[in-house]
């Protein structure tokens, strides 16, 4: 769980770890980036009222999301890693038991995810997902290709380290996805497990829709130029960049946002 600055939000996220009933010990490992408004605070009192289940990782420093992220994966010890950021929250309490379960009978598979509510800083539904019982499978050359909500993914415990591109993007979840190709299968269980939170103090949310394209088509930049990736693994995301590349560039066209249009064609063409 990375967190910084989530005060109005990390004890639910918390909490929605704590209440998992599972046939199996599971940690939480807080990665907690050196907020000055009380979010650390929160996080060693759960550390201290629950010392057998959260390790918390203070920073003494800013470090960013990047590297928040990547230390404190690595600082996972258990077969299976699970994500949830601190302004987001899991509400089935049967969770990680359902992901852990597919995994454990599938060992061809290296991820499962599934679908996830998207709600306001209060918590109530913008877009409420409908569970069902068709589980997608995906090879690991669709990963580029799939949204996989945060706070629904599940892995196991393969990535021993990350590119130097990886701590140049801001889509950090898109970028272990992909990582994660190279290991195996793909599942999307299609029960809703988590809520994802849209609010003004989240990072990615504050971003205008030309910068959110931006940092979309950078990533995929970003994963096209490092050597982490093969040369099958390079084609599928080259297809990803030109599909989104041109979804955007539509987009922007059809809402008539000329001056926008014209700024995101020079990024494609220069970043």
């Amino acid at each position: 769980m990375n967190t910084y600055q989530h005060p109005l939000y990390i004890q639910q996220a918390i909490d929605g770890v704590l209440m998992q009933q599972t046939t199996f010990p599971f940690e939480l490992v807080i990665g907690e980036d050196y907020s000055q408004d009380g979010t650390r605070k929160i996080c060693e009192e759960q550390q201290l009222a629950h010392p057998e289940k959260i390790r918390l990782l203070p920073a003494e420093r800013n470090i960013g999301q990047s590297a928040n992220l990547a230390r404190s994966i690595a600082a996972c010890t258990g077969r299976y890693i699970a994500l949830c950021e601190g302004d987001d929250y899991w509400i089935d309490p049967l969770k990680l038991q359902k992901q852990v379960d597919f995994l454990d009978n599938h060992p061809d598979f290296v991820m499962c995810f599934h679908q996830a509510n998207i709600v306001d800083h209060n918590g109530r539904n913008i877009e409420e997902r409908v569970a069902d019982d068709q589980v997608q499978l995906y090879d690991g050359s669709e990963f580029f290709h799939l949204f996989v909500p945060t706070p629904s993914l599940v892995f196991r415990n393969c990535l021993d380290a990350f590119p130097p591109a990886f701590f140049k993007v801001k889509s950090t979840d898109a970028f272990i996805v992909a990582m994660l190709s190279g290991y195996g299968k793909g599942a999307d269980l299609r029960f809703i497990g988590s809520c994802y939170r849209m609010h003004e103090g989240g990072l990615y949310n504050r971003l205008s829709r030309l910068d959110k394209f931006r940092q979309s088509v950078h990533t995929r930049k970003m994963m096209r130029r490092s050597s982490y990736f093969n040369k099958l693994q390079h084609r599928e995301i080259s297809r990803e960049l030109r599909k989104r590349e041109i979804l955007y560039i539509k987009i922007l066209l059809k809402k008539l946002q000329l001056v926008s249009w014209f700024r995101f064609m020079i990024f494609c063409l220069t970043a």
